[in-house]
C-alpha cells in the first residue's frame, strides 16, 4: 500500500506542475486538462514505482569508501 502522505505530496506536486504547465503553455491548455484526471488517478502506482526503485537500490558506494577509510 502507499503511504498516505507520499501520495498526498505526490499529488500536490503533480497538481503544481499541471497548474503550472497549464499557465505557461496556453497552446497546450486543452491536451494538459485532458490528461489531468488519468494522471491524478495514478498517483499510487507512480509512488508505489518509486519507492520500489529506491528500496532495490541500497547504498553501495557509500558502504565502500566507510571501508576503505577504516582501514
Amino acid at each position: 500500500m502507499c503511504s498516505f502522505k507520499t501520495m498526498i505530496k505526490m499529488t500536490l506536486g503533480i497538481g503544481l506542475l499541471l497548474i503550472v504547465g497549464y499557465v505557461a503553455f496556453p497552446a497546450f491548455q486543452t491536451q494538459i486538462a485532458a490528461i489531468a484526471p488519468y494522471l491524478l488517478f495514478l498517483v499510487c502506482p507512480l509512488v508505489m514505482f518509486f519507492m520500489m526503485k529506491g528500496m532495490n537500490n541500497p547504498p553501495q558506494e557509500k558502504d565502500k569508501k566507510q571501508d576503505q577509510e577504516d582501514k
